[in-house]
Formats: structure tokens, C-alpha cells, sequence
């Protein structure tokens, strides 16, 4: 497969972030490689718009924003992995459950890895975009639905029980993952479904924000069967002041390798316009965080930094966030149709490709 690499590395000692849950968490990067990779093959008449990642074995799955012609109305994906290289044709996922949800914007995998986790947006009030799906790795034909929180005071759907826990009536998922819950809840639950919303608000049009805020509800499978044992809570953390209002949160992930931390991307796209005030094209970027785990609870974000210091920005927009070992990590990009050049912050690439950049932490355990 033809695609373009561009390599940075950083040297000098490394910095840790002094947390409240004291966990010794690298805030400074050793390396960053940004590459390009195929959504399509041949491409299709469509922009490539990659919007979430998650590994299972040696393959990564990917979500492209929109079905792709000529693929039966599939928008899921797998490439290979080997190593922290992505390589080989794409192969789109089957499943009637599948095919029926729209607008995948976040992935992620069960504790143990045996199954696969996939949210829709939740920005429009239709079925096809509010449903959360999972399904054991390797059969996406065997596709569920998740249920909503079966023990409410009154039954109402899933979409108005995370509506609920915001306290909006919109609002729009871009993050997934699963983490340990609470000691105490260890034994009775597989963990607890975290959710990262980036806009809510009164509409899309008028009276919304963009923000870093999670959601919690502790998960079970039972007889192969996710199930919600309680009902979606907001976590509370907060932000840096300088975090601005124009971020908002786009992919997160608990590192599985470390057990302490978890890994979140936030982006950025805004109108870009000349002195004179006239619109001339778009701005997009983002940046890479860090966030302290432990007893079930996230600690605050922290900013990751370059060895110099200053914040880890991406030229690209960076969708989705995947642990990849104890010192690795990739973050996959969606560009829309804004074009990048490549630089030590992003890379630029073809319509059928999409960005991804692998990142190096200095070594943080034996």
C-alpha cells in the first residue's frame, strides 16, 4: 500500500504530572510519526471521514462518518495492524444491526477485549442515530442493540436517559470506552461505560456548547447480553482555564496496559476569515490529553506536551484514541475537506486516506 510517513522524535528527560490520585503519568511525548492509510479501496466518489478507532488483535476497527457507496450502506471497517503500522485493502464489516445505525462516531472494546462496542452520534432525534451496538469480536452479524436502564423509575428510551444525565436536550457522543468501576462493584459489574460528549445544548442551532464531559453507568454482560445496571451519571472533572470554548471532546479510551490513566482527543473546526472579516476557508486542530484513573474514578485532564513544553496541537482534527502498549498510543483523524500539509504537527493526504499518528511515551513501568 502506498502511503506517506513523516517522523519526529523528541529527546531529554521526561516530566510527570503530580496528581491527586498520584499516579505518575508522562505528560511529555518521545516521539510522534504521523502516516496516511486507505479507507477505500478502489476509492469511491466520497471524501474519506474517519471518526473512530479501536483495536481488536492484530486489526484496528474503523468508522467511516458515512456509509460508503457500493458497500451495501456499510460504514465499519477493519485494516491490519502490525506493530503500530497500518497496512492492507480495507474490509467492511457485515450485519443487518449494523447497517441500520448511522453516523458511528465512537468505538471501543469490552475489559476483556471479547467484544466490540460502537456508538452513533445521538445529535439528530431518529433511531438510526441514537443506538449503541456491540457485538463478540469477529461477529459483527451477531450485532445487539443496547437496551436502555430497564430499572427507571418510569421506562423511558435510551436516548432520553442520557439526555436525562446531561441535563440537555441535545447534545452529541464522540467518545466510548470502558473502565474498571469501583472496588466495591468490582465483582458484580464488567466495568462501567463511560461515554464523552462534545456539544449539548438547546439544538444544534442555537443555545449549545462544546465540552469535555462524561458520562457513567456500570455495564454487565449477562448470557451475552450488555446490560445497564445503572443509570448514566455525569463524572466529575474539571478542565484547564485555558481550555477554550471552541474544543470539544472527540475520542477517549482507557489504557489497559497501565491501568491508571486514560487517553482523550479533543478537535476544533471553526471559520477561518481574512482582516477584513470575509470568510476564507476553515480552521481545524486538536489536542491530545491524559487523564489519572483509579478506584473507578478519572482525575482531571492534563494537556500532553511536546519535550519542549509546549502542547501536543495536530494540524489534523483527531476523532478517535487507541492504546496500543504500555508506551503507545494512535490517534486517527478526520480532515472533512480541509486540506493539511504535512508538518511536524500533521500530515497531508488523498481523499480516500485518512491520517493517523502514532505517539511515544517515555517508558513509565518495568
Amino acid at each position: 500500500m502506498n502511503r506517506q510517513a513523516v517522523v519526529f522524535a523528541f529527546t531529554g528527560v521526561s516530566l510527570f504530572l503530580p496528581t491527586v490520585l498520584a499516579s505518575p503519568l508522562p505528560e511529555r511525548i518521545e516521539a510522534i510519526e504521523h502516516r496516511t492509510a486507505k479507507c477505500f479501496s478502489p476509492p469511491p466518489s466520497i471524501n474519506c471521514e474517519v471518526s473512530a478507532v479501536v483495536r481488536t488483535g492484530d486489526q484496528l476497527i474503523l468508522a467511516n462518518d458515512k456509509p460508503v457507496p457500493g458497500k451495501g450502506g456499510r460504514s465499519l471497517f477493519t485494516v491490519n495492524l502490525k506493530g503500530d503500522d497500518l497496512s492492507g485493502n480495507p474490509t467492511y464489516l457485515r450485519g443487518d444491526t449494523l447497517k441500520d445505525a448511522d453516523k458511528y462516531e465512537a468505538l471501543t472494546t469490552s475489559l476483556d477485549g471479547r467484544y466490540v462496542i460502537a456508538s452513533t452520534a445521538f445529535n439528530k432525534d431518529v433511531a438510526a442515530m441514537s443506538t449503541i451496538v456491540y457485538w463478540p469480536v469477529g461477529e459483527s452479524s451477531a450485532a445487539k442493540a443496547l437496551a436502555a436502564y430497564a430499572d427507571a423509575p418510569k421506562p423511558t428510551p435510551l436516548r432520553e436517559q442520557i439526555s436525562s444525565a446531561i441535563g440537555s436536550p441535545y447534545y452529541q457522543i464522540e467518545g466510548i470506552t470502558i473502565a474498571p468501576s469501583q472496588a466495591a462493584k468490582l465483582d458484580s459489574t464488567d466495568g462501567q461505560l463511560m461515554l464523552g460528549i462534545r456539544k449539548h445544548g438547546k439544538s444544534s442551532k442555537e443555545d449549545f456548547r462544546f465540552d469535555f464531559l462524561l458520562l457513567s453507568a456500570d455495564v454487565k454482560f449477562t448470557g451475552g447480553t450488555l446490560v445497564l445496571q445503572s443509570p448514566f451519571k455525569k463524572v466529575r472533572i474539571d478542565v484547564p482555564e485555558d481550555y477554550g470554548d471552541e474544543l470539544g471532546l472527540s475520542g477517549i479510551e482507557y489504557d489497559r496496559y497501565n491501568k491508571d490513566r486514560l487517553y482523550a482527543v479533543t478537535s476544533l473546526e471553526k471559520e477561518r476569515k481574512d482582516a477584513a472579516g470575509n470568510v476564507v476557508g476553515s480552521e481545524i486542530g486538536g489536542f491530545l490529553w491524559v487523564l489519572p484513573f483509579a478506584d473507578g474514578k478519572p482525575g482531571n485532564p492534563v494537556r500532553v506536551t511536546r519535550q519542549d513544553g509546549t502542547a501536543l496541537k495536530f494540524s489534523n482534527k483527531p476523532e478517535g484514541v487507541e492504546v496500543l502498549d504500555n508506551k503507545q498510543i494512535l490517534v486517527v483523524h478526520d480532515d472533512d475537506r480541509v486540506e493539511v500539509e504535512t508538518s511536524d504537527t500533521g500530515i497531508k493526504r488523498g481523499d480516500s486516506e485518512f491520517g493517523y499518528s502514532v505517539i511515544t511515551f517515555p517508558q513509565s513501568g518495568p
